[in-house]
């Protein structure tokens, strides 16, 4: 009966200790906490005399209150930052229990077994300081990285929301079902509707855009078109886009403004032909001033026939001179489309040559060199006969100038490893001085006085249409080239 009162006194008095320390801890935790490593460190240490004194009071009730130490460890590894101090929180604990179990040897109260556990208690405590240790620091990393990623994510977020809502370009979302819906302010603006988030069939903003967006989704081939709300609208250029999972996917439609495009291709194409009609009216000025320069002297010479003969022969030349300049001028203007065909390009020169030589007064003045295999490329035909009779032309022009010889070579080869083929002119003239050669396919740039300007630049182009490029270079024995490279087997433009 004595033991079960003594009993029923310890738990007494240690509930009222706990009490006391939990009240003086909640008063004074506050004003503590506020200094980062000393206010932890001053309550774990009062802890640890709370927790010394209950165990030296409490030892008749049993030896399972030295554990309380673990709870004090433990929770100074997880409160406490430096881990130096959150380890000397243990050694203190680990000293408490080892002081105490040496006292209770001494009195005899306990044996060297009880030493024993009071030293794998002490290992415990350590074990488990350095444990939460550990796994505090990972954890205060893992937190460390989280709130970088956030704000790095909210960053980013809110980056993207100002981005999309300052761009000029429209976003808009389409569903599956049709519907349009715009997401940036640009959108609203551009296509004029009423606010952001609602959602309008395709079919209302414009019926060839939504048959655009049908074809694009049933992935066929479709080039988008500029297309206007209405007839009073802006102009806009669209441009589909799928994001997000194979499994569900978002299909964006951005919308460029497409009037300034337009606009800028007007000037530019008014400014080309105002140029083009300086350029027209210059060369034909000359001419028609050589024409009526000799027509007056004509009035003066019937008397003498030779003289006559002569001015009449600068009236003709003169006059096919202006005629060669519109000739040009109209076929630029009404060129249409390159109507490719397969072409073995060996066996149509062949069949070119003798047809070119026949219109020529010199007779057989085209030599062609090329290898036995075929070439076969896509070419209109009736671009490259206006191609090689211009190059043939030109060669045949600078080579009597400089040698007297009317005479020009044709070189074929192709390249298997860059896939193509080859046409060289050459010639024996004198080439174009080197300050000269940057305009040398300008319109109306020539470096004879026989020439309009226009052959060279109608050849580039004509050679641009069919996929192919058209360049000058001097060679090395002192021969001018003009070099057209044409892939080969190129797929139908």
């Amino acid at each position: 009966m004595v033991s079960l009162q003594g009993y029923t006194a310890g738990l007494f008095a240690l509930a009222t200790i706990w009490l006391i320390s939990a009240l003086i801890l909640s008063q004074q935790i506050t004003a503590i906490s506020h200094q980062p490593e000393l206010g932890p460190l001053g309550v774990m240490l009062f802890d640890l005399v709370i927790t010394a004194f209950l165990v030296r009071l409490g030892h008749d009730l049993g030896p399972g209150l030295p554990l309380l130490y673990l709870v004090t460890v433990a929770a100074s590894a997880v409160v406490i930052p430096n881990r130096v101090i959150a380890t000397a929180v243990a050694a203190i604990a680990t000293l408490a229990v080892l002081s105490d179990s040496a006292y209770q040897l001494q009195q005899g109260l306990i044996d060297e077994n009880g030493m024993l556990s009071a030293g794998l208690l002490g290992a415990l405590i350590f074990l488990i300081s350095l444990l939460l240790q550990f796994i505090v620091a990972k954890l205060a990393k893992v937190e460390r990285l989280a709130d970088v990623a956030t704000t790095q994510v909210a960053t980013l977020e809110e980056l993207n929301e100002q981005v999309i809502a300052h761009m000029t370009t429209g976003v808009c979302r389409i569903s599956a079902e049709g519907y349009l819906t715009p997401v940036n302010d640009a959108a609203i603006r551009l296509l004029e509707l009423p606010e952001k988030g609602v959602a309008i069939p395709i079919a209302e903003i414009n019926v060839g855009l939504a048959e655009h967006v049908r074809l694009w989704l049933d992935g066929g081939h479709t080039i988008a078109t500029p297309f206007r709300r209405h007839p009073e609208a802006k102009l806009l250029m669209p441009e589909l886009s799928r994001i997000g999972h194979n499994f569900d996917p978002d299909l964006l439609l951005f919308l460029d403004d497409f009037t300034h495009v337009t606009e800028a291709a007007q000037t530019l194409k008014l400014n080309a032909l105002g140029k083009l009609t300086a350029s027209i009216a210059h060369e034909i000025r000359n001419p028609l001033t050589a024409i009526s320069h000799a027509s007056q002297l004509m009035r003066n010479s019937q008397d003498d026939l030779a003289e006559y003969e002569t001015l009449r022969d600068i009236v003709i030349n003169n006059t096919q001179r202006v005629n060669e300049i519109i000739e040009n001028i109209l076929r630029f203007s009404r060129r249409e489309d390159a109507r490719q065909q397969q072409l073995d390009l060996i066996e149509w020169l062949t069949l070119f040559v003798p047809e070119y030589e026949q219109g020529q007064i010199n007779g057989q003045c085209v030599v062609m060199q090329h290898g036995e295999a075929a070439v076969n490329i896509y070419f209109d035909p009736n671009n490259l006969r206006r191609i090689m009779t211009n190059l043939l032309d030109n060669g045949i022009r600078h080579a009597s100038e400089q040698t007297g010889k009317p005479q020009v070579m044709i070189e074929v080869s192709k390249d298997a490893q860059n896939e193509r083929a080859y046409i060289d002119v050459i010639d024996d003239g004198d080439g174009v001085p080197e300050e000269m050669q940057e305009r040398l396919f300008e319109p109306f740039f020539t470096t004879s006085a026989q020439g309009s300007g226009l052959g060279l630049y109608l050849c580039r182009e004509l050679c641009e249409s069919n996929n192919s490029t058209l360049s000058y270079s001097r060679r090395t024995d002192s021969t001018t080239q003009f070099r057209v490279s044409i892939p080969l087997q190129a797929t139908k433009s």
